[in-house]
């Protein structure tokens, strides 16, 4: 089998993905459970007219397509037991999904009841209790599932005055699973607040890995300020950093991560089909370092592998895909010692294809550690 048959959609626990939100990976079927549970009246007849509902089907907007979260957020918001349930669940998707290491993000405030949509009040659940109750979840779920699992707290635009209790958290539980800041919602209306670009400095000064959604309903001078005055190290989405060809040399020479979404990208209206080239054709074309991700799986109703086939579609092959996951896991938030023996587990699965195909950017794509062998991960 030569190595453009590699195929990762046939393999096990071959990918890695650095951008899902975890209020967008609940399982529907959870929600749907819940309601009936806690005498909720959705504004649905039955499960199937609720994944219906929070399914985008047409490409809109991103506050469009952000829309369904307030159909089945209020359910799980509040509710600590619903929130390790979907954390735990998380774990289990993804690992169904071939993925080896996952890095899931979502903003502790939303899933509170102090500032969350909570459509039941069982009791106070601060955001300092979702972030415990989220790192349970995953506990059970790495053992369960045998996958590995951290976590990046979400800034939120709109909510400037959550940041610096974001920045606090995430050095909290530094030690326990958190693993880097990001800040998401609605790009359109203003990339960050002051108080959320200090906290970014913040995060940079105390050592803690940095990640901004920037470029997707945004122009590419988002993703320059993202880099230049909050000091990321990676973006989410980005695909409008292509449209200034400076920013993106930039973000070339300085590589960069893009946490890319294919279905998302289309369904937000970032990047209308209609365009000449899509935006990660040119990241693959230009060897940028990206990754594949599913954003919002409740939302996008998709899986991993049809992302990659979704991407087939605009001529990736299958080198790509085996480059983006090792872009993922030299990029991932893990600290040196762990990100070495992930990338020899990708090893271990590519084998003597990865090192055929990446015989002269060995050096570049692969620690010498992870080269020696040894470890667990």
């Amino acid at each position: 089998m030569s190595f453009i048959e590699f195929d990762p959609a046939k393999q096990p626990r071959c990918k890695v993905e650095l951008h899902a939100h975890l209020d967008g990976a609940v399982r529907l079927t959870t929600v749907w459970e819940l309601a009936e549970k806690k005498g909720i009246t959705l504004a649905t007849k039955s499960l199937e007219d609720l994944i219906d509902a929070c399914s985008i089907k047409c490409p809109s907007t991103l506050a469009d397509f952000l829309k369904p979260f307030s159909i089945f957020l209020p359910v799980i918001a509040g509710d600590g037991n619903a929130i390790e349930r979907v954390a735990y669940e998380f774990c289990e998707d993804a690992a169904k999904e071939g993925v080896l290491y996952s890095e899931v993000r979502y903003c502790p405030h939303l899933l509170s009841s102090m500032h969350g949509p909570v459509k039941v009040p069982l009791g106070p659940l601060s955001p300092r209790d979702v972030v415990m109750r989220v790192n349970k979840g995953l506990s059970r779920g790495m053992v369960d599932f045998k996958i590995t699992v951290r976590s990046i707290l979400c800034c939120f635009r709109g909510k400037p005055e959550w940041s610096g209790d974001i920045l606090e958290l995430c050095l909290e539980f530094k030690r326990f699973g958190v693993v880097g800041i990001d800040v998401a919602g609605d790009e359109a209306k203003c990339l960050a607040e002051p108080e959320t670009i200090n906290a970014f400095r913040g995060a940079a000064t105390a050592g803690l890995h940095r990640t901004a959604h920037a470029g997707e309903a945004g122009p590419a001078n988002n993703v320059r300020i993202a880099v230049s005055e909050m000091f990321v190290e990676r973006i989410g989405h980005g695909y409008h950093v292509v449209e200034d060809p400076d920013i993106y040399a930039s973000c070339l020479d300085q590589e960069v991560h893009f946490e890319v979404c294919p279905y998302s990208s289309v369904l937000t209206g970032s990047v209308p089909l209609s365009d000449v080239k899509h935006p990660i054709v040119r990241f693959a074309e230009d060897d940028a370092n990206f990754s594949i991700s599913r954003d919002d799986p409740t939302l996008i109703q998709k899986t991993l592998d049809q992302e990659y086939e979704f991407l087939r579609g605009f001529g990736l092959k299958e080198v790509h895909f085996v480059r983006a996951n090792f872009n993922a896991a030299r990029s991932c938030f893990l600290p040196e010692d762990e990100k070495d023996i992930l990338i020899q587990k990708l090893l271990q699965v590519y084998g003597s294809y990865t090192m055929l195909q990446f015989q002269n950017e060995l050096p570049d794509y692969i620690p010498p550690k992870a080269l020696a062998g040894g470890g667990d991960f």
